[in-house]
């Protein structure tokens, strides 16, 4: 199971939902509006007003098709575990026998409560509500039945259950942040469209005196308006450069976008890199396409030897590779040699030190069948962590393969 905390490749860090969005019609501090449940799948059914006054609640919106989300489950079991009091359910508005064989196949895995949203009337009192989009998405409830926080599980989640356990979650604070998150959205819209200058002006200002006020919209580092703009525009560019040398354009328009590209970008910025980069992404994206039927199979091996001879010192990109090749569901036919061979290449030019790249190697090794080699690469794998919350993901890995090594 990939661990999103370990930032694993291609899998992005939400799952865009189809909702019809009530942008914002809610906001921090609001009375949590009851769970609409059509069946509980596992542990006892919630009533938030008849735990009000007594336990915290977390409601987690999430699907078993977005990776995301199933890279979360661990780390909201081992939550569970520890916040003993705190009532952790992952909501989901899929067909409940689906539901309920992805819960039997996770086991203790997904050690919460579970359940399947009565016609998504949850998800609109919460998601909805609160203009979310993507998932996987929690919100807290306080024991005064208020919902305090909300975003990724995997970003503030632990920190915020802990603060409002204690009593010391800073509601005001918390709501001045959820403003600015609001405020940056609407920004980067209108400045990402370059219309209503007086508009894109004035939320500029303002979340530069947010970002005052809290300490920083992005910790360590001062918010400016212009800044972001000139970034936007540089990513702008970026892309259009990216879609005409993907697209097999050439001539002097690609040479005029190159030479903008080049004028526009930060001073830490290496094209000749970015260009490198793009031709073993566009490889990649061929051999992608032929091994999910995509395209006609029938240059998969040279592709395949291609990947493998690839000389690069970029040892999150054959991370990236080589966890695709192991997990991605639209690959039926995995090619466990490569993905090992990129592992292993990903794991030299990184000198063993990150943990995410061990983990996959460790992967590699489980799948092709070697458990006490991939036993020996996750334990590696969590030693290289450098936070316990990373070495507590990791562990749950590493049971697996020990409970499969006592299988034997």
């Amino acid at each position: 199971m990939p661990t999103a905390h370990l930032m694993k490749p291609l899998l992005t860090l939400g799952c865009a939902l189809a909702l019809t969005h009530v942008a914002f019609a809610a906001e921090l501090g609001d009375p949590a509006p009851p769970l609409k449940i059509s069946e509980w799948v596992k542990g006892k059914p919630v009533d938030l007003a008849a735990v009000k006054g007594q336990q915290v609640v977390v409601v987690e919106f999430w699907a078993t098709w977005c990776p995301p989300c199933r890279a979360s489950i661990p780390h909201l079991t081992e939550m569970q575990k520890k916040f003993k009091d705190v009532i952790f359910i992952g909501v989901t508005d899929e067909e409940v026998a689906k539901v309920k064989k992805f819960v039997t196949k996770m086991g203790d895995q997904m050690d919460y409560v579970v359940a399947v949203d009565d016609g998504k009337k949850t998800s609109a009192g919460y998601m909805e509500a609160f203009g979310q989009g993507g998932i996987p998405h929690s919100f807290i409830v306080d024991k005064e039945g208020r919902i305090v926080w909300h975003g990724h599980p995997m970003a503030g989640l632990a920190e915020a259950v802990t603060e409002v356990q204690a009593g010391k979650f800073d509601l005001n604070k918390a709501k001045l942040r959820d403003s600015a998150r609001q405020k940056m959205e609407a920004f980067y819209q209108a400045a990402g469209e370059d219309r209503d200058e007086t508009k894109i002006e004035k939320l500029g200002r303002e979340l530069e005196a947010l970002d005052a006020e809290i300490g920083g919209l992005n910790p360590g580092k001062k918010f400016s308006a212009a800044e972001a703009r000139k970034s936007m525009k540089f990513q702008g560019l970026l892309r259009e450069y990216q879609t005409a040398v993907m697209s097999g354009k050439r001539g002097t328009n690609l040479v005029h976008i190159e030479k903008l590209v080049a004028d526009s970008a930060p001073a830490d910025f290496n094209l000749t890199e970015f260009k490198e980069l793009m031709a073993m992404n566009t490889l990649f994206a061929d051999y992608y396409g032929a091994v999910t039927g995509q395209r006609t199979a029938d240059k998969l091996p040279e592709l395949a030897k291609q990947l493998g001879a690839v000389k690069t010192k970029n040892g999150m990109l054959l991370n990236e590779w080589a966890w695709t090749i192991l997990t991605d569901e639209h690959i039926k036919t995995r090619d466990l040699a490569l993905a090992t061979q990129l592992a292993k290449t990903a794991v030299e030019v990184s000198e063993a030190k990150e943990a995410g790249i061990l983990d996959t190697y460790a992967r590699a090794w489980f799948d092709s069948g070697k458990v006490t080699e991939a036993i020996v690469w996750q334990k590696r794998a969590i030693a290289a962590a450098d936070d316990a919350e990373t070495k507590q993901e990791l562990a749950v890995t590493l049971k697996r393969y020990e409970a499969k090594a006592g299988s034997k």
